[in-house]
């Protein structure tokens, strides 16, 4: 048997490139997030202000959204390039005790949902909820990202803060929802993918009827997708059923300045459905650049 004799360095964690770490308190929330920054490559930005993607769960979505969304900015026609933010919380280690996964649900949960809460504190390790996780925080992380965080970053990056999408999976997707829902004017673009509409026995969908008025003249997008697997994964949630009831129920109302948009993408699960969603998303929600530019004229 052979050994490898070549010389190598370790480097440390992978970076995404392009992109930037934080760490920054939040008065709103009592708590530190760690905040990553990737700005649009210059060989295909224009000067100038760029519009920014709010991306939760940065932990786990950051690196795949930057990556997809500035490969497609690549394209002649793709969508404009963005400054993404992923939002996400310290971990330990390498993330081995999956902290993240509890903390989350304290910021992106408009409510409580003490079914849920119970059942999570009986779950093992790593995925236990300590006594310190109460659901029911989204106000006040929405006051960060808007008042604390969005200020922040305007002093740091040439961003265009009146072009701003919010994007959520899972929990997050029930974030995005809550919030275009009960603050449509805080962002114009919604991506809610997988979106955890089942929480509190599903009263997004009578928040969405309840606030329908609000959201009349405002001009907004949505689009909203989930795996066709997901519905047989978990009887309980309802993950297809229960978008589709929510769609179809957005759908028949007449809400100037809203595009709605909804898929269900098939041969995806929950675990699997990002990627793919935020692609059709990317291109749903963005107009093309039309750059007059093509690897056939080279």
């Amino acid at each position: 048997m052979s050994s490898c004799t070549n010389e190598f360095t370790d480097l440390g964690p992978t970076p995404i490139l392009g992109s930037n770490r934080f760490r920054i308190w939040s008065e709103n929330v009592s708590a530190y997030f760690i905040i990553d920054v990737a700005m649009p490559n210059p060989m295909f930005s224009k000067s100038g202000p760029v519009p920014v993607m709010f991306v939760t769960d940065g932990n786990i979505c950051f690196g795949a959204a930057s990556t997809l969304l500035n490969s497609l900015a690549m394209e002649p026609d793709g969508p404009p390039p963005h400054c993404i933010v992923g939002i996400g919380y310290d971990v330990s280690g390498r993330g081995e005790k999956a902290e993240h996964l509890a903390i989350r649900t304290r910021d992106l949960s408009p409510c409580e949902d003490k079914r849920f809460e119970a059942m999570m504190r009986r779950a093992p390790a790593p995925f236990t909820w300590q006594d310190e996780i109460l659901a029911g925080g989204a106000t006040s992380f929405l006051a960060f990202v808007l008042e604390e965080l969005s200020p922040w970053l305007a002093s740091r990056f040439d961003l265009d803060l009146t072009q701003t999408t919010l994007t959520g999976i899972s929990m997050g997707g029930l974030f995005v929802l809550n919030t275009a829902f009960t603050q449509p004017e805080a962002f114009q673009r919604y991506v809610a993918i997988s979106p955890a509409i089942w929480w509190a026995d599903s009263f997004l969908i009578a928040l969405e009827e309840q606030t329908s008025t609000k959201r009349q003249n405002v001009k907004m997008d949505i689009f909203m997708a989930v795996g066709e697997f997901e519905e047989a994964a978990d009887a309980h949630a309802k993950m297809v059923s229960n978008l589709v009831k929510l769609a179809n129920q957005m759908d028949s109302r007449s809400i100037s300045g809203l595009r709605l948009y909804h898929k269900i993408l098939k041969g995806e699960s929950h675990m699997s459905v990002f990627s793919p969603a935020f692609s059709r998303a990317c291109r749903a929600l963005f107009a093309g650049q039309n750059r007059n530019e093509s690897w056939a004229n080279l």
